[in-house]
């Protein structure tokens, strides 16, 4: 239980957040900068009044949120930028057909890609699914605005999506005062054709959730999360989190030359306090991360409004485009708009990168990467391979000395890519063997359905399953072959080998290098074989094993 006099950080402000608005289920896939958001619903609930679940991908774990929504509970979808691409799919849907009790959805961007193969702007998606998008501009706000996004979501009968970053989560903010309890969510009700989309009542939906959209402005317009300060002639748009980097580079005052609105509702836009802004001000200046999406809005609002004012931002010069925005950057860009304001640009923050770390003293991916080299060494030598990876620990073998990965992209893709390439190789007759390296984590997100496509093609194909029971980059959260659940409860573990044998592979290897099984000699194997070898590298993570 949160205690007033305590501080909080913003990844427990928005869990709570959710826990006031009476959240029922929360699924999701471990990635920064949202896992602490469900670990501190696992510690802040019980399982009977909080369902809690990592899923095997993104696109399973809004299945079940949506289904729990439709259902009569409230749900919580916590998910990565990269993650929410995975859940894409069923959610072009699930806004057309509308959610039942309230349905968020958390995700996490990674400016300037600290921890992810991309630094995308997840709010595009929001503009791209037409669903409400908040984004706290300050930790102290988080707590608030999971609360309104239920309270939102279900007036509508729409998804809403919070997007944060970094910045906000890991901040330190005092709690909120406790929440009423919130009112019952709506039960299901059996209706024909409600939660059913077909061709035949897409374009009646889509004029729905356009009209629905239209209401979600219209309570944007007086949203609390929208402010304006100062009185200057100088115009500042904050979106979301910026503002209180911006006001970081202020030192937590606005100069008098400025005159500063922080937006909290970045879609749809609240157009007439925009519009009212910029008639008051001679110049505005866009700040947000990453996208020029807010900046490109206001310019087209502007014009449709009638309302000649300059709007300056990434696309003119002044904010870089490309990369997080730290506060000496803002004050640089400030700076560059208004020299008067002269403010300090040294103390360039830097943030650290899971990806450059070594891998754990008595981690088992090192005598197993070992073992693949010294393989690779016997059988024609290194150039004679070409090695596929995935996201995950098995990157830190790209650090010297092993400098392991020919090609790496996102999370499951590393069989399917070498599948490709093998059939490639093959063609060209160059002799090349192709070896992909999957994380346990992995092969159950998305690698498996690579596999089944592997071993279709017939293509040569080694394939390495690192084994360590654990999502470990992220931070040890647990899969369905790890034998237990978010909270941590025994669970019957998947088996990973019979999965295997299940998507037609015949040469299947499994190596316990905690028993002291030979790896080396089961990857020789593995490399001799024609078609498709599978060999599983099992040994827990030294970090992380329960």
């Amino acid at each position: 239980m949160i205690k007033q006099n305590d501080t909080i950080s913003g990844a427990q402000a928005l869990a709570q957040g959710a826990i006031d608005a009476g959240v029922a289920m929360a699924t999701g896939y471990p990635g920064a900068p949202v896992t602490a958001v469900v670990e501190h619903l696992v510690r802040l609930t019980t399982p009977e009044a909080v369902h809690v679940a990592w899923n095997s991908n993104e696109k399973v774990a809004i299945e079940m949120a949506f289904g729990a929504s439709v259902g009569g509970r409230r749900a919580l979808l916590c998910v990565k930028s990269v993650g929410l691409n995975v859940a894409l799919d069923p959610l072009m849907a699930f806004n057309l057909s509308g959610c039942n009790a309230g349905l968020v959805i958390l995700v996490g961007d990674d400016p300037g890609g600290w921890g992810s193969q991309n630094e995308q702007d997840s709010r595009g998606i929001a503009w791209l699914a037409e669903l409400p998008l908040l984004e706290p501009p300050t930790a102290t706000e988080a707590q608030a605005v999971m609360r309104e996004a239920f309270r939102l979501s279900e007036a509508l009968g729409l998804p809403v999506i919070v997007r944060v970053t970094h910045a906000l989560t890991t901040s330190v903010v005092a709690p909120l005062p406790l929440a009423p309890a919130p009112p019952p969510p709506p039960e299901y009700q059996r209706e024909f054709m409600r939660w059913v989309v077909l061709p035949v009542n897409v374009v009646p939906y889509h004029r729905r959730l356009l009209e629905k959209l239209e209401i979600a402005r219209g309570r944007f317009e007086d949203s609390p999360f929208n402010a304006v300060e100062g009185a200057g002639s100088y115009g500042v748009i904050a979106a979301g989190g910026v503002y209180q980097k911006l006001m970081e580079a202020l030192d937590g005052k606005v100069p008098d030359p400025l005159n500063i609105l922080r937006l909290g509702t970045l879609f749809p836009l609240p157009e007439r306090r925009i519009a009212d802004f910029l008639r008051s001000v001679k110049t505005a200046l866009v700040l947000e991360e990453t996208a020029p999406w807010i900046e490109d809005a206001i310019r087209a609002m502007a014009q449709r409004a009638g309302i000649i004012v300059p709007v300056a931002g990434r696309r003119t010069g002044y904010v870089p485009l490309a990369g997080e925005l730290f506060a000496p950057h803002i004050a640089a860009a400030l700076n560059a708009w208004l020299p008067a304001l002269a403010l300090p640009t040294d103390d360039e923050t830097e943030r650290p990168r899971p990806s450059r770390e070594t891998l754990c003293e008595g981690c088992p991916y090192v005598p197993t990467v070992e073992a693949l080299i010294a393989a690779m060494k016997e059988h024609g030598g290194r150039e004679a391979f070409i090695v596929t990876g995935d996201p995950g620990c098995m990157v830190r073998a790209q650090l010297p000395p092993y400098a392991l990965l020919d090609v790496k992209h996102s999370l499951g893709s590393s069989i399917g890519l070498a599948a490709g390439l093998a059939v490639s190789q093959q063609r060209e007759g160059t002799g090349k063997r192709v070896i992909a390296l999957a994380g346990d984590s992995g092969f159950l997100h998305s690698g498996m359905a690579g596999l089944v496509d592997a071993v279709h093609t017939g293509a040569p194909l080694t394939v390495l399953i690192l084994d360590n029971g654990t999502t470990a980059l992220s931070g040890g959260q647990p899969h369905p072959a790890s034998g237990m659940d978010a909270r941590q409860m025994p669970q019957q573990p998947v088996d990973l080998a019979a999965l295997v044998r299940a998507c037609g592979v015949n040469d299947v290897r499994v190596a316990d290098i905690d028993r002291g099984n030979d790896i080396r000699a089961a990857i020789d194997a593995g490399l001799r074989t024609d078609g498709v070898a599978v060999v599983i590298a099992r040994g827990k993570c030294p970090r992380w094993a329960v």
